[in-house]
């Protein structure tokens, strides 16, 4: 039984199969400070119940897999949970959520046993080396368990690959994404490799992103294949609390090196149909494949949090009828928003800690979740952060060790 903690990352409880009916019905009791993650300081008695509807046989034939969910001890849904979290902001959110489907690209890095990237590929490589074997490998897998990887290829970086993952439910999707880090894992780990899904893990080459396509049923986009009135709400939504989502879509220390650093990593609170630099990317596809695509989340964000916070946003600008301002189609690269005459944007958070900052003081994203995961999920990251700032860099080193 899988489960992940405040962070996004990965558990799991082993339980022999005569339990399971009875953790179906009341769940498995187990240490919940588990969810902490690195934060962990006191055991919680809480139990874990599975969902049915992701149970997998797996290849090895003795095991199966299945989702759980986290519950108090007394049997009743524990807020604190990411993945109930994002089950009860779409249960509020009645038919947006129901209607809202999103697919996901989900890149990363494959390196070899001395930490270098497996290969020298580049974006839409064609050669089939190791690399490649690995992406097809775990899109096999994940297409036994029930998961639709609708392509697979290489990326800019070497050794940089992309899964995609069809359109699923908010929730499917985060359950499909944390069941996809695995795979790949487990697919790198068979061939004598590792898999990394860390945001920036080469300072000379582009940065791992998780972008979200998201859609909501027909409500979004007009029939000529514009944004229609919801759907410029929306976006503005998403937009006007594009700062705080930071906080949830580039949750790490390492994350802030990937954003605002390159032609493709999104770096200002703008959106366009061209510029694969803004934030937020609507695509130019009609019907089925128009998309809104959000671009600034990366590989290391607890995607049950991340859904949860592009729903809630998006559903905001719905409620309030935002106006969505013009789009800034221009290469933001080099550009200076304070000297321009004609266009006005607001940056994205340079570092976690702004972003931190930028979360807690968004009424609406912090009103939407329970006050025990945000408070577990803000002072992790802050320590983490407050160790970053700390630790001395061999690039410190090298420049001020003998400057005087």
């Amino acid at each position: 039984m899988s489960f992940v903690d405040v962070f996004g990352v990965g558990h799991s409880m082993l339980v022999p199969a005569h339990r399971f009916e009875d953790a179906l019905e009341r769940g498995e009791p187990f240490d919940g400070s588990a969810l902490e993650g690195r934060a962990r300081l006191l055991e919680t008695d809480m139990r874990l119940r599975p969902d049915p509807t992701t149970l997998v046989r797996l290849e090895d034939g003795g095991l199966a897999r299945c989702v759980g969910s986290v519950l108090t001890f007394d049997g009743r849904p524990w807020p604190g949970d990411p993945r109930t979290a994002l089950a009860s902001i779409c249960e509020e959110l009645g038919d947006l959520a129901k209607d809202y489907a999103a697919t996901a690209e989900l890149e990363f890095y494959l390196i070899d046993d001395e930490g270098g990237p497996i290969d020298r590929g580049g974006y839409f490589d064609e050669s089939e080396g190791p690399g490649f074997a690995v992406a097809r490998a775990a899109a096999d897998r994940l297409a036994a368990y029930g998961v639709q990887v609708d392509a697979c290829h290489h990326e800019a970086g070497p050794g940089q690959y992309e899964l995609d993952l069809a359109a699923a439910s908010p929730l499917a999707l985060a359950d499909a994404l944390v069941l996809a880090k695995q795979v790949i894992r487990e697919a790198a780990s068979d061939e004598n490799m590792r898999a990394t899904f860390m945001p920036r893990p080469f300072a000379s080459e582009p940065g791992s992103g998780l972008h979200v396509h998201q859609r909501v049923g027909t409500e979004l986009f007009a029939p000529d294949g514009t944004l229609s009135g919801s759907g410029r709400a929306f976006v503005a939504g998403q937009l006007a609390h594009a700062r705080a989502l930071s906080a949830l879509a580039a949750p790490t220390v390492n994350s802030y090196k990937r954003l605002h650093a390159g032609a493709e990593a999104p770096s200002a609170v703008v959106w366009a149909h061209v510029n694969r630099a803004a934030l937020i990317r609507v695509s130019s596809y009609l019907g089925r494949d128009a998309s809104i695509e959000f671009r600034s989340a990366d590989p290391s964000a607890n995607p049950y949090l991340l859904l949860a916070g592009l729903l809630v946003t998006g559903a905001h600008g719905l409620e309030a009828g935002m106006e969505l301002p013009p789009p800034v189609e221009e290469d933001l690269t080099g550009f200076d928003p304070a000297g321009s005459d004609s266009t006005r944007f607001e940056p994205l958070p340079r570092d976690l800690d702004d972003a931190l900052d930028a979360l807690m003081a968004d009424d609406v994203l912090v009103d939407a979740f329970d006050r025990q995961l945000l408070s577990r999920l803000v002072n992790g990251r802050r320590a983490e952060a407050a160790t970053y700032r700390t630790h001395v860099t061999s690039w410190e080193v090298e420049r001020y060790l003998d400057e005087a």
